[in-house]
């Protein structure tokens, strides 16, 4: 059972990625890697499939149970996820604050309403058919493509979280600046101070702009794709940082 597992992990994190970038070309008319690994996979999709599909299938003739399950479930996945990235990255990559019956943000009545109905559909008509899918691709290709896809997709973490953590290291130097400049800026605007000190705040004013926009050259073109994949992307740490790289990214298109 394990492989059947791991192949459904791997179909069902592929149609949630399709599932996502269909979703917001609608919605923008562009095409946009709504995935956090630069893969075509949303493992949160695939882990939630997983778990579902190991819990709930011994109900899968109480309707009840499937949906009260799949909004339990799901909910907690997300609500953990996002904690989790938050408490990791300093940045909330998805905010439901302006839902009502939300906890934190994280999660919300509505959505999770939209997944225990999700769940319900799920297992009791989508699973059955994707699960020939699966069968047929642990028959003919097994331990071979396991190997494959297990390093891919592990390289693709260990590279995403790396380009996370530098990600993070940039928006905290950024936002010192940011900070800084502030406060060069209001002691500026003394008139108490002489022309010396006017002159040395803006040569710093200066150095600090110079010092910003080399910060700006650093910014990979993975990371502005996760900007521009989580537009509503906040943290209670670097906000300026933030709202200033993507104001900067979105001038420049």
């Amino acid at each position: 059972m394990y492989y059947y597992y791991f192949y459904s992990f791997i179909i069902y994190s592929f149609i949630g990625w399709i599932t996502e970038v269909l979703y917001h070309f609608y919605k923008l008319k562009n095409f946009v890697n709504r995935g956090f690994l630069y893969g075509p996979v949303c493992p949160i999709y695939g882990g939630t499939a997983v778990l579902l599909i190991y819990l709930l299938s011994p109900f899968s003739n109480n309707i009840l149970v499937l949906f009260a399950g799949g909004v339990f479930i799901a909910s907690i996945i997300e609500y953990i996820t996002g904690y989790a990235m938050e408490k990791l990255f300093n940045a909330k990559w998805w905010d439901y604050s302006d839902e009502k019956f939300n906890i934190k943000g994280y999660i919300c009545l509505k959505f999770s309403f939209i997944w225990g109905i999700m769940s319900l559909i799920f297992i009791k008509y989508v699973n059955p058919l994707v699960s020939n899918i699966t069968y047929f691709v642990m028959n003919n290709f097994g331990e071979i493509l396991y190997n494959i896809i297990l390093v891919l997709l592990i390289s693709d973490v260990v590279v995403t979280i790396n380009g996370l953590v530098t990600f993070r290291k940039l928006f905290i130097e950024l936002q010192e600046v940011i900070s800084e400049k502030a406060e060069n800026l209001q002691k500026l605007n003394l008139t108490s101070l002489n022309n010396d000190i006017k002159d040395e705040i803006s040569e710093r004013l200066r150095v600090l702009h110079e010092i910003k926009e080399r910060l700006y050259n650093r910014i990979t073109v993975r990371q502005r794709h996760l900007l521009k994949a989580f537009p509503h992307i906040s943290s209670n740490k670097f906000q300026q940082a933030l709202e200033d790289l993507i104001r900067k990214i979105n001038n420049n298109n």
